[in-house]
């Protein structure tokens, strides 16, 4: 472990919750702990919704 913090965010998810994302992280013990996984910042920019997603269909008309 060192004191000096990460010079890029980290990336961090849990199932059934949205991803967290840290600046400046000297330790990620505490993220681990509470049940948290680290993924990379590709699997995360992944598993965000497209503006595609957010249209509405025209199912309901």
């Amino acid at each position: 472990m060192s004191d000096e913090p990460a010079p890029n965010p980290r990336y961090f998810a849990k199932e059934g919750e949205s991803a967290q994302v840290v600046y400046n992280l000297r330790d990620a013990a505490p993220y681990l702990d509470l049940g948290y996984e680290e993924v990379s910042e590709a699997a995360f920019v992944a598993s965000q919704p497209t503006s595609a997603d957010a249209l509405p269909t025209a199912a309901g008309d």
